[in-house]
C-alpha cells in the first residue's frame, strides 16, 4: 500500500484464482478520501515537467508513454488504465499480470510505461498519478494502428446480372485508421463507368460500393477490392461479375476452297454466358464427332470460345456446308461455312511450233531483253499427194522453202519458221523499222510466188502444156502487175 493520501482496498474476489480466467484479476484502485493525514515534507512539492504526449503505434509494436516528474522526493508514482481504473504499477513495481507491461525509471524523473507487442485491446488512455496532498495526474493515450481487414460477412464474392442491368459491388473493411477502398480489374483492363451522357474508362476507382450502370459483356470478369490505411499490409478480395447473355456466333470465311487430298481447317467464334453447348454439324444436320476424319478444337477465354474443325484428307464426300452451333439457357445461334473443291490446272507452253492436220493460223509474240521478234502469221494447207519443190527468190539471201511430204510447205525463208529479228539500237531504229516492213512484204511476195508456181505446175500437169511455158507466163504476169514493188524490194 502506498504511503500518503490513498487508501487501497483489495477486494477478496480480486485475488482469487478462477478456473475461467486462469489468472488473478488486476488490483483495483479506488480513489477515496485520505485516511492518513498529509505530513508536510521538506522541499518543494512534486510537479510534472511536461504534458504527457499521446502516441500512435502499429499493431504488434511497442508503445511508450513518458511521465516527467521533478522533485519527486519521498512521493510515489503510479500508473493505471484510465478507462477501468486498473492499476498497472506502484512506483517501480509492476502489479498487473500482463507480462507485456513494464516500467522504466530514469533518474527518478522520467517514468516510462512500456507496452510490448501492442494489441487492439491496449488502445485507450493511461494515467500517471503522484500521491501528493491533492492528487496530481497526467493522462496520455495510446492509439493502435491496425492494418485493414476485409469483413467477409459484409462483402459479396460473386454477383450475376443480365446484360443491360445495373450491378453493385460491395466491399467492407475494418482497421485503424478506417481503410480506404480502391477497385481495379484483375485482368488489367480498365473499369468502365457509364452515366447518361458518356462512358469513362478508369485504371482504378476509389470508394465503396462500386456502381456499374447498364453493364455489358465486356465488363464481365474479376474485380479486386483493395483496402489500405497506410498500415501495412494492404489486403484485397476478388469479386466476380457475371453478365448473362444469349450466344453470338460468327465465322470469318463463309466459303472455303481446297484441293482434294489436303487438310482443311474451319474456324468459328462464339460468345455466350452462361457457357453454351458448342458443336459442328454437316449439311444433313448430323453432329460431327471427333475421329480419324475430323479433329475438333476449342479454345476458351472468359466468355469467348474459338472453335476449329479440321477435316483430314479432303475427298468428294466432304464437300458441302458445315454449321457451327451454340446454345445456352438464354438462346441459341449458328453460322455456316461452305467447302468447295479447288481444281488446279497446269498450263505448259511448248517452245516449238505444233503440227496440225487442219488449216491453222498461229500468232506468237516474244519479247527478249535486247531483241524484238516479229512472227509472221501463215496458213498451212497440207496436201499429201503433192510434192513441194524448193525455190529461191533472188531478192532474198535465205532459201525459199523445202519439200516435206508429211507436213506440206514449211517456210524457211523467214528466219527460223518465219521470225524476223531486228536489233534494238537507237541509231538504227528507223532503218530497222523499214527493213522489217520490207521483210514482211518480201515474205508475202515469196509466199505468193510459191503459190503461183504451184498453180502453174498443176495447170501444166493437168493440161499437158510444157512446164516452161507455164513458168514463163507466171514471170510475165509478175512483171506486169508490180514492177515498182520488185524494184523497191531489190533496193
Amino acid at each position: 500500500m502506498l504511503d500518503g493520501l490513498w487508501t487501497m482496498f483489495v477486494r477478496n474476489s480480486c485475488c482469487i484464482q478462477t478456473p475461467e480466467a486462469g489468472r488473478q484479476n488486476a488490483v483495483k484502485l479506488i480513489p477515496t478520501t485520505p485516511v492518513v493525514q498529509h505530513v508536510q515534507k521538506d522541499g518543494p512539492e512534486p510537479e510534472f515537467l511536461n504534458p504527457m504526449e499521446n502516441v500512435t503505434v502499429a499493431l504488434g509494436r511497442e508503445a511508450i508513454l513518458v511521465c516527467s516528474v521533478k522533485n519527486i522526493g519521498e512521493h510515489k508514482v503510479g500508473w493505471l488504465k484510465a478507462e477501468d481504473q486498473t492499476i498497472l504499477s506502484l512506483h517501480e513495481r509492476v502489479v498487473t499480470e500482463n507480462r507485456r507491461i513494464d516500467i522504466d525509471v530514469d533518474n527518478n524523473t522520467y517514468w516510462r510505461l512500456k507496452i510490448r507487442q501492442l494489441q487492439r485491446s491496449d488502445k485507450g488512455c493511461y494515467m500517471c498519478q503522484i500521491n501528493t496532498h491533492v492528487m496530481k495526474k497526467q493522462i496520455g493515450c495510446v492509439d493502435v494502428k491496425v492494418p485493414p481487414d476485409i469483413k467477409d460477412e459484409e462483402t459479396i464474392s460473386d454477383i450475376t446480372v443480365n446484360e443491360g442491368e445495373n450491378a453493385t459491388l460491395a466491399c467492407k473493411a475494418k482497421g485503424n485508421p478506417l481503410p480506404r477502398i480502391t477497385w481495379k480489374r484483375e485482368d488489367g483492363h480498365k473499369i468502365t463507368i457509364k452515366n447518361k451522357s458518356k462512358k469513362t474508362l478508369f485504371d482504378r476507382v476509389r470508394g465503396e460500393p462500386l456502381l456499374l450502370n447498364k453493364v455489358d459483356r465486356s465488363q464481365m470478369g474479376h474485380y479486386l477490392c483493395i483496402a489500405s490505411n497506410d498500415v501495412p499490409p494492404a489486403v484485397s478480395k476478388r469479386i466476380t461479375l457475371n453478365v448473362n447473355f444469349s450466344p453470338v456466333v460468327w465465322v470469318t470465311n463463309q466459303i472455303v476452297s481446297a484441293p482434294l487430298e489436303t487438310h482443311v481447317r474451319l474456324e468459328c467464334f462464339v460468345e455466350s454466358f452462361p457457357n453454351s453447348v458448342n458443336y459442328w454439324s454437316n449439311d444433313k444436320g448430323d453432329m460431327i464427332l471427333q475421329g480419324p476424319k475430323y479433329y475438333i478444337e476449342e479454345v476458351k477465354t472468359n466468355y469467348k470460345v474459338n472453335m476449329y474443325l479440321n477435316i483430314q484428307n479432303l475427298d468428294m464426300n466432304d464437300l458441302g456446308s458445315y454449321t457451327c452451333l451454340a446454345s445456352n439457357s438464354l438462346g441459341q445461334a449458328n453460322s455456316s461455312v461452305r467447302v468447295h473443291r479447288m481444281i488446279l490446272r497446269t498450263t505448259t507452253v511448248a517452245p516449238t511450233t505444233s503440227t496440225t492436220t487442219a488449216a491453222t493460223t498461229t500468232t506468237t509474240t516474244t519479247t527478249l531483253p535486247s531483241t524484238t521478234r516479229l512472227v509472221a502469221t501463215s496458213t498451212v494447207m497440207p496436201s499429201p499427194a503433192t510434192k513441194w519443190k524448193s525455190h529461191t527468190i533472188s531478192g532474198d539471201r535465205k532459201s525459199g522453202g523445202k519439200m516435206d511430204d508429211k507436213t506440206g510447205l514449211r517456210m524457211n525463208g523467214v528466219e527460223s519458221a518465219g521470225e524476223m529479228e531486228t536489233k534494238s539500237s537507237s541509231h538504227r531504229a528507223s532503218r530497222g523499222s523499214s527493213r522489217v516492213r520490207r521483210s514482211t512484204v518480201s515474205q508475202s511476195v515469196s509466199i505468193a510466188a510459191e503459190l503461183a508456181f504451184l498453180a502453174a505446175a498443176t495447170a501444166s500437169w493437168s493440161t499437158g502444156c510444157p512446164v516452161d511455158a507455164a513458168i514463163g507466163g507466171l514471170v510475165s504476169l509478175a512483171l506486169a502487175v508490180s514492177p515498182p514493188l520488185i524494184l523497191w524490194l531489190l533496193n
